[in-house]
């Protein structure tokens, strides 16, 4: 039986007023927040499965749910579900490299390869310079047009991963059309914002 920690009560006041879809929400922007902290430091090391005993998104993700639910981190009021999540797995993510980098870390670390696995890794082919910074810059505007509209940023995340738009949608829990209009709304503040992009 988990024991509950110290802001049990305060969390599960604010946990009652949550509907799945918010659950949906939190649970899926900390996953892919997850991906992209630890993107390409799965196979070896602190987020390694053979160090952590499962799947490092998994862990993570876990670590946070069973945090919010027992207690153990306060859910401060300033923050939504996914931003306390994700401030928890950012804890707990730090917390595993310096435990992994420890001598005593060290002494536990087991090393192996999945040769298999690396022999099929189809890495992308580094792109040209330029390209690749004009991309950026305007990832980088449209990122800065979402921010501070939680529907805005959840679209965004869900583009960045390629999903498609019905995906997308159900996530959110509208439908496609409504999904258009925010797109539309997305653009339109893209355009107000840097009109030398679109």
């Amino acid at each position: 039986m988990i024991e509950a920690g110290q802001y049990y009560s305060a969390n599960q006041l604010r946990i009652q007023g949550l509907k799945e879809a918010d659950w949906t929400v939190a649970l899926w922007k900390c996953k892919k927040h997850i991906k992209l902290r630890i993107r390409q430091r799965t196979l070896s090391g602190a987020h390694s499965a053979s160090h952590l005993g499962a799947d490092a998104i998994d862990h993570y993700l876990g670590i946070a749910y069973e945090k919010i639910l027992t207690g153990e981190w306060e859910w401060k009021e300033n923050f939504s579900l996914s931003q306390q999540m994700i401030r928890i797995v950012n804890s707990y993510i730090s917390k595993e490299v310096v435990n992994s980098k420890s001598a005593k870390g060290q002494a536990l670390k087991i090393e192996y390869k999945d040769l298999e696995e690396e022999f099929y890794d189809l890495a992308s082919p580094p792109s040209d310079e330029q390209e690749e910074q004009e991309t950026e810059k305007q990832l980088k505007a449209i990122e800065t047009a979402a921010t501070g509209d939680e529907e805005l940023e959840f679209l965004m995340e869900g583009i960045k991963e390629g999903q498609k738009r019905a995906e997308i949608a159900d996530l959110l829990g509208i439908n496609v059309r409504q999904f258009d209009k925010l797109r539309e709304k997305l653009i339109r503040r893209v355009k107000a914002q840097q009109p030398s992009l679109i």
